[in-house]
């Protein structure tokens, strides 16, 4: 037995990390890992590799790799003894349609379980094993009792949950077994509020959102905190010891003088108290002093993609809750609720009974700043992080590629040995992304990508108009950390995404940071699918 894995095998696994996983998986068979039989951590690698190529694989395709992956895993438990690995390899067996070999390696579990032949495990580690162990082999009442069990052992530990969740769904999916009892143990729900500012504040109103709340087990909230519905909502959410995320499109300076000092009354200290109490403040352009429509939309299409993206990691839901008055069809808050929609999610409406006579109302905001649009670009990098180019074949396939992309906003530009383009929303650009990916294979450049506020200014060198401001260099900055083969974006961009499509969990996965100067920056990988 090797005592050690080989070297190489680091470099695999941060690809695969970093959403190279087709580049992670090639690097993996060229260094002749896919034939080693003697290393545990080796062979855990090749079963994942497997694993993620499977899900992405068409369905006929599926079966096969299922079954390698399995034996990978069942080849390291066998050395190292881990189960972990054994019950991979019986669930793998399972979707790969061998029942047979998926209950064998599931008693195998089981026995490990009662020998106390488990290594060091948590306790709920250990109770999620053997109740995985125990639906494999179809004991489904036992499992119920063993899944229910290990979550009290580790009542908040969430993402652990989650992970669990995702393989009973698959588990129980496989054997057409009803998985609705799973919903009592799903961790909370996520919350996008939104709503106007001129509201009846009341113990009535108040009393109706604090019971939605609870009727929805909601224990994260994203929002801004303009004054009137949307600080009432964040008060609710404190109260009941939820997460309060706020997603503002100022700095809270600027926005507290422009969204709740002009109600006057108390909404000043109100935003203050709660600004303190939040888990989180983040906002989309730091630098702003006049806030417009177009930073509030940005602001309200990041903090929607956030509660998705939180739903997703936790196996959850996320819902959205409005504070709407019938009379103002054209508002801020109609228009976020339209774009919530369009994704398919449910959606919670509370019809305000009418402003108070005595609430004021925010200033009046501007649309846009000068000649401004949102805009999400992404930077194609031909070169190799060492410079080397790769000549001018990549870009004319790239070019062919893109003839099936959405539109861009301006004529993409090639510059320093790569391609900047720029589209009117990261759906779009994802889907461009994917496109060029696939069209390249083992050649596909390295791609990152932003979404921000930019500037359509005119181009005194073209027809067209170029698009200027700080958001055109940060797709940029993000290639140092992208290797070939995958796609990095920014926080905004990630969240954004999941704002407007309806990905599944695992689409971006957080790989890390950025220090960009001052500011640092979360780098998310961007796992295409076909957008």
């Amino acid at each position: 037995m090797s005592l050690s894995p080989p070297a190489s095998l680091t470099a695999i696994i941060a690809l695969a990390r970093s959403g190279a996983l087709d580049r992670a998986k090639r690097l993996f068979d060229s260094a002749g890992l896919a034939s080693v039989t003697d290393d545990p951590a080796t062979l855990s690698v090749h079963g994942r590799l497997l694993k993620d190529e499977a899900r992405r694989a068409p369905a006929a395709e599926r079966g096969r790799l299922w079954r390698e992956a399995g034996d990978a895993y069942a080849r390291a438990a066998a050395l190292s003894g881990a189960t972990y690995h054994l019950v991979n390899a019986a669930t793998l067996g399972l979707l790969a349609g061998d029942r047979v070999k998926a209950e064998e390696r599931a008693r195998q579990v089981l026995a490990k379980l009662d020998a106390g032949d488990t290594g060091p495990e948590t306790p709920y580690y250990l109770g999620a094993t053997r109740a995985e162990a125990l639906l494999l082999l179809g004991r489904m009442d036992e499992a119920r009792a063993a899944l229910k069990a290990a979550c009290r052992l580790a009542p908040e530990a969430w993402e652990d949950h989650a992970s669990t969740l995702r393989q009973f769904s698959l588990i129980l999916e496989t054997l057409d077994e009803d998985a609705d009892w799973m919903a009592e143990l799903r961790p909370p729900r996520s919350l996008h509020f939104a709503g106007h500012m001129g509201v009846n504040d009341d113990a009535a109103l108040r009393a109706r959102i604090a019971a939605l709340l609870d009727q929805e087990r909601v224990g994260f909230a994203w929002g801004a905190l303009a004054g009137g519905a949307d600080v009432i909502v964040a008060e609710c959410v404190l109260a009941r010891d939820a997460e309060l995320h706020l997603m503002l499109p100022a700095p809270p300076c600027v926005f507290r003088a422009e969204s709740a000092a002009p109600l006057g009354g108390d909404w000043p200290a109100r935003f203050d108290r709660v600004l303190a109490q939040a888990a989180s403040i983040s906002v989309v352009e730091p630098g702003l002093t006049a806030t417009t429509m177009l930073h509030i939309r940005l602001a309200a299409e990041i903090a929607m993609g956030q509660a998705v993206m939180k739903a997703a990691s936790l196996a959850s839901e996320a819902v959205q809750l409005l504070l709407t008055d019938p009379e103002s069809a054209a508002s801020a808050t109609t228009l976020i609720g339209a774009h919530w929609r369009r994704s398919g999610r449910r959606q919670i409406q509370l019809d305000l009974t009418g402003p108070s006579p005595k609430a004021g109302r925010g200033r009046q905001l501007p649309e846009s700043p000068s000649d401004g649009v949102l805009a999400a670009m992404l930077t194609v990098a031909f070169e190799d992080p060492d410079g080397s180019g790769r000549g001018a074949t990549p870009v004319r396939r790239t070019a062919d590629a893109l003839a099936d992309a959405a539109r861009p906003l301006t004529t993409p530009v090639f510059a320093g040995g790569a391609l900047h383009l720029a589209f009117a929303d990261p759906a779009a650009a994802a889907g461009a992304a994917d496109l060029i990916i696939r069209a390249l294979g083992p050649d596909a450049p390295r791609i990152a990508g932003h979404y921000g506020l930019a500037e359509l200014a005119e181009n005194p060198f073209g027809a067209q108009p170029a698009l200027v401001g700080t958001i055109t260099g940060l797709a940029v900055d993000l290639l140092a950390s992208t290797p070939a083969g995958a796609v990095h974006v920014t926080e905004s961009f990630a969240a954004a995404l999941h704002g407007w499509t309806h990905l599944a969990s695992g689409e971006c996965t957080y790989v890390g940071e950025l220090s960009n100067g001052a500011r640092v920056i979360p780098l998310y990988a961007l796992a295409l699918a076909g957008f």
